[in-house]
């Protein structure tokens, strides 16, 4: 018999604590997640084997599943699983069976360690979405893992259909990026497998023929608690736009909580405004997604153009609640570094709550990353932004705040990887001057640095455009 620890949650500032079991989290009985791809994982920030690389190409031989063959298939074979699947998995249960335990399990390595924020997705599923369906997770689910719960809040991503190549992003979630990428011959079937014309044909067909009606019978019997919309770019989909109008039609949208990641580059779609939809439902959070302003904020997200998106946001600002309902979605950048401040005061003046997360990086060759610089100049800039922010931030400011404090205890990348920094350094800058010279940028990452003399010279160690 699985040994079972129910966690106890208490609240407070920060959303939710956990008092007993440190790992549980309720996404493994409430929540299903679809990639671009047509990869299913516990949620977005969970790290399975087949994340962001195979997908579920070769998924006939995947361990997983219990779908062991003694014959290999071919790399642009792609076998996905339905929902029904998947729900009871051998895989599923198994997480479950562990989460019950209080074990932890590597795939919630994100949240245990807190690695892209100091506000973790299973505090959110449960310390606050579906806290108090904790004890009936607990009771619903026999010793074996298998639960009688059903998905009641979806995160499927239809496409990669997106019309920025966001510095910090790729081809996995940018229709833009795979656009330039073939463009320019910049991908490779070992390394991007699911950009093959084959593989690609069968996603879009898993998509059309299974995960969409999939998440429509789920709309239709109005079990949908939750909907976390991303992408790709989510306002591009037009399966965003038709669950918006049925389930208000059919009256579901006043039990739904709807969460958004988005670009916020647009808020119409043939006549309909997002924000005559959103007030519709029981609740909704725009995490706008921004990491800078002006020329800054033009570079890092190619394809912005920063006063239309201030428009836009400021629409959401108007909307019924929307002062409470509208944040800025931050990631950290190198680049961005510069243009904190500027972030910084505009959430003061509109009054908005700036959520923050770090630009996450597996290697030192992702140049973008704060974490590329010497340890002693990020700790200077740092000190400079904490300086200016501390004494004029408000509770809304306070995650960019707490986050940047926490910077100056992770490690650099020369402090990460010591051997192989050097080398990584020089690739990834290699590739940034060349996305330079593909867009034709005339503002350049290096134009940015300019602003700060010591890391100007740093960044200018290696001209890899000779």
């Amino acid at each position: 018999m699985t040994k079972r620890i129910i966690p106890i949650w208490k609240d407070d500032a920060s959303c939710a604590e956990e008092s007993e079991n440190k790992t549980f989290c309720m996404a493994p009985w409430s929540h299903t997640y679809i990639s671009p791809q047509g990869e299913r994982r516990l949620c977005c920030a969970s790290r399975e084997e087949h994340s962001f690389q195979k997908q579920y190409i070769d998924a006939s031989n995947d361990e997983r599943y219990g779908k062991v063959t003694d014959s290999k298939t071919d790399v642009d074979d792609f076998n996905p699983l339905t929902l029904e699947e998947h729900w009871n998995s051998p895989y599923m249960r198994d997480i479950r069976k562990k989460l019950m335990a209080g074990e932890r399990i590597p795939q919630c390595d994100v949240c245990n360690d807190d690695t892209l924020s100091l506000s973790s997705y299973r505090k959110w599923f449960t310390g606050v979405l579906f806290k108090d369906k904790i004890q009936e997770a607990f009771d619903k689910t026999d010793d074996d893992g298998r639960t009688e719960m059903p998905v009641i809040s979806f995160d499927y991503r239809y496409s990669n259909l997106c019309n920025f190549k966001c510095r910090m992003c790729g081809e996995q979630l940018s229709s833009a990026w795979e656009a330039e990428k073939k463009k320019h011959d910049m991908w490779s079937i070992e390394n991007q497998p699911f950009m093959q014309p084959t593989v690609k044909q069968k996603m879009q067909k898993f998509q059309k023929d299974v995960a969409e009606p999939e998440f429509k019978k789920a709309i239709s019997e109005g079990l949908v608690e939750e909907i976390y919309w991303v992408g790709g770019e989510p306002l591009m989909y037009d399966m965003h736009w038709w669950a918006l109008e049925e389930m208000v039609n059919n009256g579901s949208a006043k039990n739904c909580h709807l969460r958004y990641n988005s670009n916020l580059s647009r808020v119409d779609f043939k006549g309909k405004n997002l924000f005559d939809y959103l007030p519709q439902f029981k609740d909704w959070l725009m995490c706008a997604s921004i990491d800078g302003t002006g020329d800054i904020v033009e570079f890092i997200r190619k394809g912005i153009v920063w006063e239309e998106w201030l428009d836009n946001f400021k629409q959401g600002l108007a909307a019924p609640g929307g002062k409470h309902k509208m944040l800025f979605d931050l990631t950290i950048t190198g680049p961005g570094m510069f243009s904190l401040k500027d972030l910084f005061d505009l959430s003061l003046e509109l009054d908005v709550r700036m959520e923050t997360k770090i630009m996450f990086a597996f290697h030192a060759d992702i140049v973008m990353s704060p974490f590329a610089w010497p340890r002693h100049i990020l700790d200077r800039k740092i000190d400079e932004l904490l300086a200016y922010m501390e004494p004029r931030g408000t509770q809304k400011q306070a995650t960019l705040i707490n986050t940047l404090h926490e910077m100056k205890k992770r490690p650099t990348f020369a402090e990460q990887f010591p051997d192989t920094h050097e080398q990584q350094f020089k690739n990834g800058k290699g590739y940034q001057d060349r996305l330079d010279q593909i867009r034709q940028e005339q503002y350049r990452l290096e134009d940015i640095y300019k602003a700060d003399s010591e890391l100007y010279d740093w960044w200018k160690r290696y001209d890899t455009q000779n």
